[in-house]
């Protein structure tokens, strides 16, 4: 009889442990979302040419809800936002300056196209890519870098 309580008690005691480490992680990724949301980013994007680099283009690249896109793919190429997950959220110091890494990656997929983002913020810069596959093929790449506008 005693070791069948033993065994009870154990048994809500785990649950409990359990209940308490996905409510943590829970809320650290509500955290390192909160750094990427509502955030405008004013860049340049570059076709990258089998002949090289192509011309700078200016656009914004807006973050908002998990989501990110970006007013050029939007209008010119008709590709829509694309949810992001956040795979690195670091701080660290450098130069006495306290830093925020935050990498993420986002996947779109349509019919037979593919936009795969990946994106890199320091603080209030960021620098990626975007590549358009068509069937598995890459079709376009873009690399895209810029700051953060500031809030007027």
């Amino acid at each position: 009889m005693k070791k069948n309580s033993t065994l009870k008690s154990l048994a809500v005691f785990l649950c409990l442990v359990i209940s308490a480490t996905a409510f943590s992680q829970t809320a650290k990724k509500t955290d390192k979302s909160k750094f990427m949301e509502n955030r405008k980013f004013k860049v340049q994007f570059y076709e990258m040419k089998p002949t090289g680099r192509g011309k700078a283009v200016e656009s914004t690249v807006t973050t908002k809800t998990g989501k990110i896109e970006s007013d050029l793919m939007k209008d010119k190429l008709k590709i829509e936002e694309a949810n992001f997950t956040i795979t690195l959220d670091s701080t660290y110091t450098e130069d006495d300056t306290p830093m925020h890494l935050v990498k993420l990656e986002a996947f779109l997929e349509s019919n037979k196209d593919e936009t795969i983002w990946e994106a890199t913020v320091i603080n209030y810069d960021i620098d990626g890519t975007v590549v358009l596959k068509k069937g598995g093929v890459d079709k376009k790449k873009f690399e895209f870098s810029g700051t953060e506008k500031s809030k007027k």
